[in-house]
């Protein structure tokens, strides 16, 4: 019998200075720490968007409602696709999930009646402890779209993953979250709806001076687009440093913390 992703997640022993990171499509990832922490970030597990807005999903996804089990759940901004509104009640059932975001995704948490004490605000330039995790909420331009949409710099003890949330490429604004080194980047490239494309993105790359670059947000709609092959191409000339990849839906990427 095939495992499952839950399984995986549970059953896999992280060594020291490593992360393992899983893509779960869209904006959403999984990762798990040598301490048997896991963090979802951006989790798009239904079908909330093709029910509200229209937009079909094209991509399964890779990880069952019903097998989700994180200790911290980072929604970037309270769009749908971002903050999967029709998974919040089954999520909220698990007394272990905690779940963070934007003043937009509080008062969500709080209309699904998830206790107070398992909801924690994310600022711009104000960070969260959790366990042996940081997350630093950073800068995101998503405009008019959602105003408090935020970046996330997540240190996983040491090991720092820079997801861009929704945003623009706003070079001079983004100083905060590159300066503090993330060795993974996880921009989106859709290019659509004021987000990056796969050139920003790689810009962006060239900037950040991770060891990996994960590009994110492309093809599970029609409507929003996304080039992965144009931003494997231009990070090899802009970023050549940096390890691209195109991660599929429920892959593992066991990253190493750098020497």
């Amino acid at each position: 019998m095939m495992t499952s992703l839950s399984q995986t997640i549970a059953t896999r022993i992280v060594p020291d200075n490593h992360l393992a990171i899983y893509w779960l499509c869209q904006a959403g990832f999984a990762f798990k720490t040598s301490k048997n922490q896991v963090v979802f970030v951006d989790p798009y597990l239904t079908d909330v968007v093709e029910r509200l807005v229209g937009f079909k999903r094209m991509m399964a996804s890779p990880i069952a409602l019903d097998e989700v089990a994180a200790d911290l759940i980072i929604c970037t901004h309270e769009h749908l696709d971002h903050m999967d509104t029709d998974a919040l009640p089954a999520l909220a059932r698990n007394e272990r999930i905690h779940f963070a975001g934007p003043i937009e995704c509080m008062k969500e948490f709080q209309k699904q009646e998830i206790p107070a004490e398992r909801c924690h605000l994310l600022e711009e330039g104000k960070s969260l402890c959790f366990g042996d995790i940081e997350v630093h909420a950073v800068y995101a331009d998503h405009g008019e779209l959602a105003p408090d949409a935020l970046g996330v710099v997540i240190d996983f003890d040491g090991i720092r993953v820079y997801h861009t949330g929704d945003t623009a490429l706003r070079i001079d604004e983004f100083k905060p979250a590159l300066a503090m080194k993330p060795h993974v980047l996880l921009p989106c490239i859709n290019g659509a709806f004021g987000n990056m494309n796969a050139g920003d993105a790689a810009a962006l790359t060239a900037l950040a001076m991770p060891d990996v670059v994960i590009p994110t947000h492309f093809w599970m709609f029609v409507e929003q687009n996304g080039d992965p092959a144009r931003f494997l191409d231009l990070c090899s000339r802009l970023a050549s440093d940096t390890k691209a990849v195109l991660m599929k839906p429920g892959e593992e990427l066991l990253f190493q913390k750098p020497a």
